[in-house]
C-alpha cells in the first residue's frame, strides 16, 4: 500500500483546502509531485507524509499506519460486544472499542479521533444525528467515517441519512460480516471477510 499515490483532490480533502491550493503548493515546490502523461499531478504517500509533517497538518485517518481504529457507540451492551468480537477476528486490520452514549463518544473522539464510528442512531440523551452533526462540523473529525445502525423505524430516508454525513447505513439485526466488510471498504482496508460472522 506504500506505493499509493494521491490526487490533488484527495490531498485537498485531507488538508481541508481547495484543489487549487494544492496545485499552488506543488508549483511553489512545497509539495513534491510528478505529472502523469495526461498532465495530472500525483503525489506519493512518502512525499505527502513528509509535507504534512513539515507543515504540522494533522495526519488524516486514511494515512495512519497499523490497524484502523473503530469506535462502536451503542447503548445495548450485548450488541456492542458482538460488534467488537466481529472486528476482533480481524485484529491485524482493526482495533475496536465501545461506549454507550453520544456524550462519551464525543469525549473519546475529541481525545483521539478513530478512523470509523459505528453509531446507533437511537441513543439516550444525545442521538446519533446530533453526534454526526458535531463530528462533521469540526475540521479535525470531519474525515471520520460513520456507519449508522438502528433497529428502529426511522422517519428519514437513507438519502436523508447521507445529508447528515453518514457514509453507510445498516439495519439491525446486524449482518456482522457485512458490517466489517463495509468498514473495510470505507477505510480502504483489504478485506478477508467472507461469509457470515
Amino acid at each position: 500500500m506504500n506505493d499509493k499515490t494521491f490526487t490533488t483532490y484527495e490531498i485537498a480533502r485531507f488538508c481541508d483546502v481547495y484543489p487549487s491550493s494544492v496545485i499552488d503548493w506543488i508549483r511553489a515546490g512545497k509539495l513534491r509531485a510528478y505529472a502523469t502523461p495526461g498532465g495530472h499531478h500525483r503525489v506519493t504517500r512518502e512525499d505527502l507524509l513528509s509535507f504534512l509533517k513539515q507543515f504540522r497538518i494533522p495526519l488524516p485517518p486514511e494515512l495512519r499506519a497499523g490497524p484502523k481504529r473503530v469506535l462502536i457507540v451503542d447503548d445495548e451492551e450485548e450488541v456492542a460486544r458482538l460488534i467488537e468480537r466481529a472486528f476482533a477476528r480481524h485484529a491485524g486490520r482493526f482495533r475496536a472499542e465501545s461506549c454507550g452514549n453520544g456524550v462519551e463518544a464525543l469525549i473519546r473522539i475529541g481525545q483521539a479521533p478513530p478512523d470509523l464510528v459505528i453509531l446507533d442512531i437511537v441513543l439516550p440523551g444525545m442521538d446519533g444525528f446530533e453526534v454526526c452533526r458535531i463530528l462533521k462540523s469540526k475540521p479535525e473529525t470531519r474525515g471520520v467515517k460513520i456507519v449508522a445502525i438502528t433497529g428502529k423505524r426511522l422517519s428519514v430516508t437513507e438519502k436523508k441519512l447521507e445529508s447528515h454525513g453518514i457514509d453507510a447505513f445498516i439495519r439491525k439485526p446486524l449482518d456482522l460480516a457485512r458490517l466489517v466488510a463495509k468498514a473495510a471498504e470505507l477505510l480502504g482496508v483489504e478485506s478477508a471477510v467472507k461469509g457470515k460472522d
